[in-house]
């Protein structure tokens, strides 16, 4: 009895399985398929750039010199001519007032030196026998040398560069705008070319990205591109313009620590109202280097190699079918199919999918 009941038991069970595969096979494979149609294929690549002052006047110390006053502050507003920085010029003081004092007194002597002789008289003697031609000559001499001129010049010379330095002592705005990057303190000492701060102007701001010498051989002067500035809500997204491409490329270490190869690209914003943008700030720069509208358009993924080239898998009437097809632009994720698809049709995203073949029945999800 145990023994029937056993096998009753396996022929329902069996029957059971047959049903569900029976079912499964009927009911087919769920695939998350694609409607094809029309639309604009894009090529592009982006690159993080960064807001910069195409105005901007970077402000150094002529002759340098102990910092005695610095009346401006980071940020503040300034107007063209305003005093920025005032170094100490008491040795310049005393340096103008020595070679001053030097200038007259090699003035006076060289005036009482010429009127301690008189060539008329001198001349009259020579002509009466009373001296001889080399005194006379002697005399002359001493009072047409070029000693006192020639030292009092030299005096003079010095006297100008050591004012044009004390006038160089207070540093001014070179033009209107907002102080950056300053980088000095009062009491602190400049050294002559130091870099010590930088003049903004206000609203003169382009963009600067750096590309990859392989990307910048599609770039050129006057290309329109999109900058878009990341933002917590949305992203704003304006346009620009390619206005330079540096001449020679410079080496750049990526975030991964590779060192490339990149060109300068500066761009003109055609930044929108009411949108603040700050020297410093981070901008990517969208290039398109390649566009058509109107094609069939499918993600790289969904391709298999198929024969000599590629393929897809199509669902038709509920069905799997494998269709060649012909590539041609793509970029990053997508792909244009130039030859072998038509507006409407699905394809199934997912060519490595369990159970998926040919005449195979498919559910699209």
């Amino acid at each position: 009895m145990k023994k029937k009941w056993k096998l009753i038991f396996g022929i329902i069970l069996a029957v059971a399985v047959v049903a569900i595969v029976i079912a499964q096979y009927s009911r087919g494979i769920d695939a998350e398929t694609l409607e094809i149609s029309p639309r604009t294929f894009v090529k592009a690549f982006e690159e993080e750039g960064i807001v910069v002052s195409q105005g901007e006047r970077r402000v150094h110390a002529a002759y340098g010199g102990k910092i005695l006053s610095l009346p401006v502050a980071e940020g503040q507003a300034v107007e063209v001519g305003e005093l920025l920085i005032s170094f100490d010029e008491s040795e310049l003081t005393f340096q103008i007032a020595q070679l001053e004092a030097q200038v007259k007194s090699l003035t006076a002597q060289y005036k009482l030196e010429k009127s301690q002789v008189s060539l008329e008289d001198l001349r009259k003697l020579y002509e009466a026998g009373a001296i001889s031609s080399k005194e006379y000559e002697d005399a002359a001499n001493r009072v047409n040398s070029e000693y006192y001129p020639g030292q009092i010049e030299a005096l003079q010379a010095q006297l100008g560069l050591l004012r044009y330095q004390s006038g160089e002592s207070k540093i001014t705005a070179p033009a209107a705008g907002t102080v950056a990057n300053l980088e000095v303190k009062p009491g602190m000492v400049a050294q002559p070319g130091q870099y010590l701060l930088t003049i903004l102007p206000e609203g003169d701001y382009g963009a600067e990205v750096y590309v990859l010498t392989e990307d910048a051989a599609v770039l050129w002067s006057g290309m329109q591109v999109e900058l878009i500035q990341d933002n917590k809500e949305l992203d704003i997204i304006f346009p620009g313009e390619v206005e330079k491409i540096a001449p020679a490329a410079v080496e750049k270490t990526s975030a991964l620590g590779l060192v490339e190869q990149r060109l300068k690209v500066s761009i003109q914003p055609q930044i929108p109202a009411g949108l603040t943008l700050r020297p410093g700030y981070a901008l990517n720069v969208r290039f398109t280097i390649q566009e058509r509208e109107n094609a069939l358009i499918v993600p790289k993924t969904a391709l298999f190699p198929y024969e000599s080239g590629d393929a897809l898998w199509v669902a038709i009437d509920g069905k799997a079918r494998i269709r060649a097809v012909k590539t041609g632009l793509e970029n990053d994720r997508e792909v244009i199919i130039e030859e072998g698809l038509t507006a409407g049709e699905k394809i199934i995203l997912n060519p490595q999918l369990e159970g998926l073949k040919e005449n195979a029945k498919v559910n699209s999800i």
